[in-house]
């Protein structure tokens, strides 16, 4: 009986991995409210019939979407916590494994930051919630840092806050800047900036 649940999960989560690869190839092309659930299907390779086995509303496309790329960003996290002890060694890891996902998930990305208002006021507090999390998971780790001396900074929750946003500037402001900056150079500034001020330099 495990075993048939577990299969039963596993295709549940495959099935849900290929509606989001169709409707990120749709949602290229139009607005979320404007792309209709046969385009999904078709593009997804599935029935309509086979599509709604799965999810019972289109606004659950979204849902998956992000919580697909919040698992990714957790298995960052627990990597970062694995493999590193002190904290400026842990949030400089944390930052590049953030920022590295939301350049590989910039179009999942960039559908949650736009199309975020389309979900319901449940599923929208679920989203934030995800995203305080993460914001928290950072903050905890600048205040270890203050605790141990490493940083030097009066607001780690603010901060923490404008570190995750600015995790986002590919997904959001990539057109203008990857023309003439790497990714890598673009993450470089990113802690040369960020470490300076817990570093104690006013801006």
């Amino acid at each position: 009986m495990r075993n048939i649940n577990r299969e039963k999960q596993d295709m549940a989560k495959f099935r849900q991995e290929q509606i989001c690869r169709g409707a990120l190839k749709v949602l290229k092309r139009k607005k979320f409210h404007a792309a209709s659930m046969r385009e999904i299907a078709a593009s997804a390779r599935m029935s309509i019939g086979n599509l709604y086995n799965y999810i019972n509303k289109k606004e659950d496309i979204l849902i998956f979407i992000h919580a697909n790329m919040f698992e990714r960003i957790h298995e960052c996290l627990e990597r970062t916590f694995r493999d590193y002890n002190e904290p400026r060694e842990q949030l400089v890891a944390a930052i590049t494994e953030l920022f590295k996902t939301a350049c590989q998930m910039r179009e999942e990305a960039l559908i949650i930051l736009t199309e975020a208002r389309s979900l319901g006021k449940k599923n929208l507090r679920k989203v934030l919630q995800r995203e305080s999390e993460v914001v928290g998971i950072i903050e905890s780790i600048i205040v270890r840092g203050i605790n141990a001396g490493a940083f030097k900074i009066e607001n780690p929750r603010l901060f923490a806050n404008m570190i995750a946003s600015n995790l986002w500037i590919i997904p959001l402001r990539g057109w203008n800047i990857l023309p003439y900056n790497t990714e890598q150079e673009v993450l470089d500034y990113l802690l040369f900036c960020f470490l300076k001020v817990l570093e104690g330099v006013k801006p």
